[in-house]
């Protein structure tokens, strides 16, 4: 029987053929019906079986079950693209106004292979592997939405869950491995600051959620700077503000639109609480009202311990210790995978997909960067390795 190593190399070129076409053709979320379809028939090809899910329309998940009984591997990959247009000038660029700016072309194809190389190797396996294709990411509800669809609920019963993700920081032909917060939780802040309208000649008639709100963000940075741990890091951003309609007029309402990044579930919340506060009083200073919605988003990502071991010599055995690279922080961004991996043993790992271009190393969701097709059999290789040894 050929090993994992043999199998990636000899299906990788039609991979990278899937890529191409997940490529040309991105879809945003809860819209990849072209990449369902394109993930069934290579699935059905394969000799795979699918599950249907209710209520699920784009996206699948299908299993592969090994030759004796066992544990089951979650594998899961994201498919949604970026509303985006891309500029790379690849052969294979988007025709459609949006781009795969966050190599999710990368994870599905990849994702694809290591079916087929697990599908190959089914006989050897004391288990079985899930394989699980999410949609929606980007919009960060494709996960809730199939966990709440029962996907997790489906026989068999996934043990323990990987993924990858792809990184343009790293070299490709290198994985990177952290333990512990990988990715920062997400939250969505919404404050509108409603005050009293009126002529620009005449302030004192007015209450002015303009100059209100302008101060009560300097006071919000203190939220991390006096609120937060030094040792736990956290970021609070501001990407919108929104109010008035002339120079001359104070308008009555300003809205304001922000996110929150922490690592810490404890300091989070407590964030939270001094967001709701901090904007209460400082509005309430200049006489006006500060109206705070905070929309609970996606937890920290953190990478089980022993999952990580056993992802570390699976890389090892497929690309060797050189070619493992130890992530030194967690990142900020933020991804859904976060609550696969609250439910069970779980890791996300990351695949370099930088070259000697300096257009690879422009970083995520940028229309130009441009992900190296050879990160598609590298992310295969580790995952399929790593089910291989983990059902034995």
């Amino acid at each position: 029987m050929k090993t994992v190593k043999e199998l990636v190399q000899a299906y990788a070129p039609h991979a990278i053929e899937m890529r191409c076409e997940l490529h040309k053709n991105p879809e945003l979320g809860y819209q990849e019906f072209q990449t369902t379809e394109l993930i069934r028939r290579e699935l059905t090809s394969y000799g795979i079986e699918i599950q249907e899910l209710d209520g699920v329309k784009t996206g699948l998940t299908a299993i592969i079950r090994g030759g004796r009984p066992g544990k089951t591997v979650g594998i899961r990959e994201d498919i949604d693209a970026l509303p985006l247009v891309e500029e790379t000038g690849l052969p294979c660029a988007s025709v459609n106004g949006s781009a795969h700016a966050c190599g999710h072309d990368i994870h599905c194809a990849s994702l694809l292979l290591t079916a087929r190389v697990l599908q190959d190797m089914r006989e050897e396996l004391a288990g079985n592997v899930r394989l699980i294709f999410q949609p929606a990411e980007e919009i960060g509800t494709g996960a809730k939405s199939v966990i709440a669809a029962g996907i997790m609920e489906l026989e068999p019963k996934c043990d323990c869950i990987i993924g990858f993700h792809c990184s343009p920081e790293i070299d490709v032909g290198t994985v990177g491995l952290i333990v512990g917060p990988a990715n920062a939780s997400t939250d969505t802040i919404n404050i509108n600051v409603v005050g009293h309208g009126g002529h620009g000649a005449h302030p004192y008639r007015c209450v002015d959620p303009i100059i209100s709100s302008a101060y009560m963000l300097t006071q919000l940075q203190t939220v991390v700077s006096r609120e937060n741990p030094a040792v736990q890091p956290a970021v609070l951003t501001f990407g919108t503000i929104q109010g008035g309609v002339a120079n001359n007029v104070i308008p009555t309402e300003v809205k304001l639109g922000g996110t929150l990044r922490a690592f810490n579930e404890e300091g989070r919340r407590k964030m939270w609480d001094a967001i709701r506060r901090v904007a209460a009083c400082s509005c309430e200073a200049m006489r006006a009202k500060a109206i705070v919605d905070i929309q609970e988003g996606i937890p920290c990502l953190l990478n089980h311990a022993e999952v990580i071991d056993r992802l570390r010599a699976a890389a090892g055995t497929v690309l060797g210790e050189e070619h493992i690279y130890n992530i030194p922080t967690p990142s900020p961004g933020s991804d859904d995978f976060a609550l696969f991996s609250q439910m069970m043993p779980g890791a996300q790992f990351r695949v370099g997909t930088g070259t000697e271009d300096p257009q690879t190393r422009i970083g995520l969701h940028n229309p130009k960067n441009i992900f190296s097709e050879e990160a598609v059999a590298v992310g295969a290789a580790v995952m399929a390795q790593y089910a291989a040894d983990y059902l034995k």
